[in-house]
């Protein structure tokens, strides 16, 4: 019985095959030889894809860095611009410095953060000792002489108003 189950498999297989001959043509022209072609180009579109997407977002990072430092830069010079002192009661403003002095002590002030400001220098001590420019409310290294901003960390050479370092 077996034997015959084999006969019937075979010829049905024989059957297929002449079908398949004559309706798609002879096998080699069926069959084409794998070269990877395919998997050659999607490697390189996905390589592609993965270069683009790196060189984007280094790009909106540096966009976005560097738009933070022009805002820090732009704050420095407005800080400089802008002179918010405001005389009244005791104290006045010295026309020399712009800051406020006490009639009866002598003593000048800064108003924004209620400083004493060195009269010769025009600059104030915050309780830790560093310096600190009243008119901008930034930190000046006495060694270099560069401002720092405290809310940005931004250092900035205020001669070529260049930033020096960030935090």
């Amino acid at each position: 019985m077996e034997s015959d189950q084999i006969l019937i498999e075979t010829s049905r297989t024989h059957r297929q095959r002449l079908g398949a001959a004559l309706a798609f043509g002879a096998l080699d022209d069926r069959r084409r030889a794998n070269d990877n072609g395919k998997r050659t180009l999607g490697s390189v579109v996905v390589a592609a894809v993965a270069c683009a997407a790196v060189v984007g977002t280094s790009f909106v990072v540096d966009l976005l860095g560097r738009q933070r430092e022009e805002q820090a830069v732009a704050a420095f010079r407005a800080a400089l611009a802008a002179n918010p002192l405001k005389p009244g009661g005791d104290w006045v403003s010295d026309e020399r410095t712009g800051f406020l002095r006490n009639r009866r002590t002598g003593l000048m002030v800064d108003p924004q953060t209620g400083y004493a400001v060195d009269p010769r220098s025009g600059l104030a001590r915050d309780p830790d000792g560093r310096l600190i420019d009243p008119r901008i409310d930034w930190y000046i290294d006495p060694e270099t002489g560069y401002y720092t901003d405290a809310a940005s960390g931004l250092t900035i050479d205020p001669k070529t108003q260049q930033i020096v370092r960030t935090r």
